[in-house]
């Protein structure tokens, strides 16, 4: 929806009902960097179970979301990096188990 469009509709929406209480939640820290916006769908009923834990904790639902997702992030590419050092070992083993052979076939 354009932004002339949107300013029209929350312009009208609060003349309707001048004393509605906004739901605006001012951000407590400024951004750290470049962000998007990426939709997610989530059962209605684990939506409930979000926002009660984001309440529990003291934090938005989407804040909650965030950490997470971030943090699950940052498990995949350490699981990945962990992987690779595994499969390193693995072939240098491999190379030196080779060398041995080919050393003892050799005398």
């Amino acid at each position: 929806m354009p932004d002339r469009e949107t300013s029209d509709r929350i312009a009208e929406a609060a003349e309707a009902d001048p004393d509605a209480e906004v739901g605006w939640v001012p951000h407590r820290e400024p951004s750290k960097g470049p962000s998007a916006v990426y939709s997610v769908r989530i059962p209605v009923d684990r939506i409930e179970e979000l926002r009660g834990l984001a309440a529990e904790r003291g934090v938005q639902p989407t804040a909650l979301i965030r950490t997470w997702v971030l943090a699950q992030l940052d498990a995949a590419r350490g699981a990945d990096e962990k992987a690779q050092r595994w499969e390193n070992d693995v072939r240098a083993t491999i190379d030196h188990l080779k060398n041995l052979l080919d050393a003892r076939t050799a005398s």
